[in-house]
């Protein structure tokens, strides 16, 4: 299935028309719950998400949460105006699926509640098999996104007598409007206005503190539901909110202003964030389900950031040749920069097409054995030879090795060959990425990173390289980088270069790198951890100048391989490069 192209972006107009009670949140509204929910989201689901949405967005879910409002009235989608809201008898000022989800006309499962079910099930059984053409994935991504947050606001599952406060004509201060838009748009412009200099990223700012702080307590009980999605109950939550804040103090004709604006904003916001921050984050659950990580949970590999530093000190370490070949072989839209699809393997092992790639991430050792041995370790869960980083390495080095600029072997595709072979030396030098089978590289060992909750895996992952950011780095990783590069350009790695570089081949190189992870693994990254504790400044600052040791040696020996794979033919030895 190709990617979904949103073509009407350019032909529909942005002007929506005037049919009742399908406005959903202004906006503002959904641009602040989709931000909230790409902060929320795992690193998995988040790449996935990413993968699924249209060139246009550029990789940000926030541009097409309000794409549901603005197609739904262009004759393809008219379809999908009654699922934007629930119908719900009046004054009952309850909910209740049997009796309210249907459409104008009777047809049952019509209404917001029964499309997030709908747009859920096709996420998570479509995304099992992206080649075929049941679903479109890209758009039940986008309705699913935009549809949690109109259940959430609580006129949406409003009175049926007056569409949901769309009759109920006020005045809003001094402007003349209905009840319903009221709860879109206006109390949202008057809080911006008011509180937030105008500024969209203020307020969702402000509301990720309020999760964190003031809202902390209540979060555990704002997921209280122990399937996929839940609308059902986020549907009861707004009909009676609506009753006790929307509908109240506003009959026709009333004027709204600052009582109504300050008693009625906490409410607002506080449905945003929990629209955002638990609620759409389903999709987490969602990819999380049908991605099988309960099954394969040691393939996470370094973070982005740490794939990005190892891609951009490889290529500023290739000499002429490789680096025509790469800029030859990466798609023009990333303009020779290799680091820009350095990640893209984990985004896309779990899709159909190339989910025999996930055992090619890691290697699971022997607990306890603090060593690597191919025969034995490099194999999936079936028992498959070759199927690990090592044996990935070793192949896509070898399919690079038949290209000739215009004469490369059709068996390959090149590019993805690269790609792969740039991600894989990025894992294969992540310490825990060669740990034991019982714990999964240390995926199943929970603890606290100072004072959230992480696992061991997922602090060599990210947590060791965003806390030297933030600490050291003003946030930004480039200076890392940089700290990294000039520690073995004139630093104190210098004198280590060569040793990094000794491997007579593409087999015994693997061996060597494997075999460093897993003891570094034992002596740095399991030592002394158990799982619920917390780790703090003194396993941070022991660890690293490991991390980015590993990082500069995962650098260097790409530049390595890809300066002989694409040099002097027949080459023997990568350890002259």
């Amino acid at each position: 299935m190709g990617v979904f192209e949103l073509r009407w972006f350019v032909r529909v107009s942005v002007v929506l028309m005037m049919v009742p009670k399908i406005l959903g949140w202004g906006k503002e509204g959904h641009y602040v719950i989709c931000k909230i929910a790409e902060e929320y989201l795992t690193e998995d689901a988040l790449a996935a998400v990413k993968a699924l949405l249209p060139d246009q967005a550029e990789g940000d879910l926030a541009a097409v949460c309000s794409w549901a409002d603005e197609v739904r009235h262009h004759y393809h989608y008219r379809w999908s105006s009654p699922l934007h809201y629930v119908d719900t008898p009046d004054f009952f000022c309850n909910y209740k699926y049997c009796r309210d989800c249907h459409d104008g006309h009777g047809h049952k499962d019509r209404c917001v509640t029964g499309a997030i079910y709908n747009y859920s099930m096709q996420l998570s059984q479509g995304y099992y098999d992206l080649n075929s053409e049941k679903y479109n994935l890209t758009e039940a991504l986008m309705f699913l996104s935009h549809f949690v947050g109109d259940v959430h606001q609580p006129l949406h599952v409003g009175f049926t007598g007056d569409l949901g406060g769309n009759t109920i004509v006020v005045r809003w201060y001094r402007r003349k409007t209905n009840l319903h838009h009221v709860w879109d748009t206006m109390i949202i412009e008057s809080a911006l206005k008011t509180y937030y200099n105008s500024d969209l990223m203020l307020m969702t700012q402000a509301l990720l503190r309020n999760i964190t702080d003031e809202w902390s307590d209540d979060v555990p009980s704002w997921e209280n539901c122990k399937k996929t999605v839940c609308p059902d109950p986020y549907a009861s939550e707004s009909i009676r909110l609506a009753c006790k804040f929307a509908y109240r103090n506003a009959t026709p004709g009333s004027t709204l202003s600052d009582d109504y604006f300050l008693s009625r904003l906490p409410v607002v916001e506080k449905r945003l964030a929990q629209s955002g921050m638990l609620r759409l984050t389903s999709l987490s659950i969602i990819f999380f389900l049908c991605l099988g990580f309960f099954n394969q949970p040691g393939v996470e590999a370094w973070s982005k950031e740490g794939h990005m530093m190892t891609c951009r000190i490889a290529q500023d370490l290739l000499n002429d040749e490789a680096a025509h070949a790469v800029k030859m072989l990466l798609p023009e839209y990333v303009n020779g920069d290799l680091s820009a699809l350095c990640v893209w393997p984990d985004q896309v092992r779990h899709w159909y097409k190339y989910r025999w790639t996930s055992p090619l991430h890691f290697i699971d050792t022997p607990d306890k054995a603090c060593n690597f041995d191919y025969e034995r370790d490099c194999h999936d869960q079936h028992g498959v030879k070759d199927m690990c980083v090592a044996g990935a390495i070793q192949n896509f080095t070898t399919q690079l090795s038949h290209y000739r600029e215009g004469t490369s072997d059709r068996r390959h595709n090149m590019t993805e060959a690269l790609l792969f072979l740039s991600h894989f030396m990025g894992d294969i030098h992540q310490p825990m990425h060669v740990g034991f089978t019982s714990d999964a590289g240390g995926n199943t060992i929970d603890l606290r990173w100072f004072r959230h909750k992480s696992n061991l895996h997922h602090v060599w992952d990210r947590e060791i390289i965003l806390t030297a950011a933030k600490d050291y780095y003003a946030k930004d990783v480039n200076l890392l980088e940089e700290d990294i590069e000039g520690n073995f350009t004139d630093g104190i790695w210098s004198d280590d270069l060569a040793s990094w570089r000794e491997c007579g081949n593409v087999f015994s190189c693997v061996n060597k790198f494997a075999t460093e992870s897993i003891n570094i693994a034992c002596k740095w990254g399991y030592k002394g951890v158990e799982a619920g504790e917390t780790l703090s400044d003194d396993y941070f600052k022991s660890r690293l100048p490991i991390v980015m040791k590993r990082i500069a040696q995962g650098g260097v020996r790409l530049a390595m391989l890809l300066n002989s794979v694409f040099g002097v033919p027949q080459q023997d030895s990568l350890a002259a490069t």
